[in-house]
């Protein structure tokens, strides 16, 4: 069945529901504001050259199955080319980014999905000023119940967390035109399955206030029995912080070197986090 198409291009101020059966497209920066329901295996395309993409401002929500982003032309055709405007959710454990959304806010936020599949998002719509294909800004791990986030052929960072605690069963980043994941001062815990394959840039960029070698405030934990597949260049050491693999399993990255490793972590839990050089 060829699914209709229907254009978004108001910001989301009141309970909406993406149906399937539907090709959604997103024309503009859109602002999510109130709840965003979106059925399962429903398409949503960020038309390029306009900035489209979505941002969940503090205190909104987002109920979802499997969704799948994908860019397109000024045709509505998918293209294979990121120049649009990313994803970006906001929780409520910090204040406001860029004036979305009410510093601190009173009402958690709310972002639960299957799984959120992205392709070609973000780009490089400003000369100076990458957009990543997805940003989690401030939320709590109360906040967050999106269980696999697939990221691939990024615009810039395939995902870049800032200040948050995050749970994810499975989280793949390929080939992004930047870094594959980009945490400052978040945790990170990944259950099943983590892949980050990068071309151009570094796996896995990490800041934090405190780089302390022992109960260090930010890092990425894979239990026991976790499949992991990273394949690319180690992150250069930067400004005094590095990063650290703490593990029974992978081996020690070296800063600026190449890295493989693809197996499942067999011997307990590892964790990698940035560390004083």
């Amino acid at each position: 069945m060829k699914c209709k198409t229907k254009e978004i291009s108001q910001n989301i101020q009141d309970p909406t529901t993406f149906k399937s059966g539907y090709v959604y497209i997103i024309t503009q920066p859109i602002t999510v504001s109130s709840k965003l329901t979106i059925e399962d295996n429903v398409d949503v395309y960020f038309r390029n050259g306009s900035a489209s993409g979505l941002t969940f401002s503090a205190s909104s929500e987002l109920h979802a199955g499997c969704v799948n982003f994908y860019a397109c032309d000024d045709r509505n055709v998918i293209i294979n080319l990121a120049n649009n405007g990313g994803i970006q959710f906001n929780g409520t454990a910090g204040p406001s980014v860029n004036g979305v959304g009410t510093a601190f806010a009173t009402s958690p936020s709310h972002f639960v999905a299957k799984k959120i599949k992205l392709n070609y998002i973000g780009g490089w719509l400003q000369s100076t000023l990458g957009t990543d294909a997805l940003t989690i800004n401030n939320c709590n791990a109360d906040e967050w119940a999106i269980e696999s986030v697939s990221s691939a052929y990024s615009g810039d960072e395939g995902i870049v967390v800032n200040d948050s605690t995050i749970n994810l069963n499975y989280l793949s980043v390929t080939n992004p035109v930047g870094d594959g994941i980009q945490s400052n001062d978040s945790i990170i815990n990944i259950y099943k399955g983590l892949k980050v394959q990068v071309d151009n840039g570094s796996l896995i960029v990490m800041t934090a206030n405190q780089a302390l070698d022992t109960n260090p405030l930010s890092y990425i934990k894979l239990p026991a029995h976790d499949k992991v597949y990273l394949d690319g260049l180690w992150a250069p050491a930067l400004l005094g912080v590095s990063v650290k693999v703490v593990s029974n399993n992978l081996p020690q990255p070296t800063s600026g070197a190449a890295y493989y490793y693809k197996d499942c972590t067999e011997c307990g839990q590892s964790y990698i986090f940035p560390s004083s050089l």
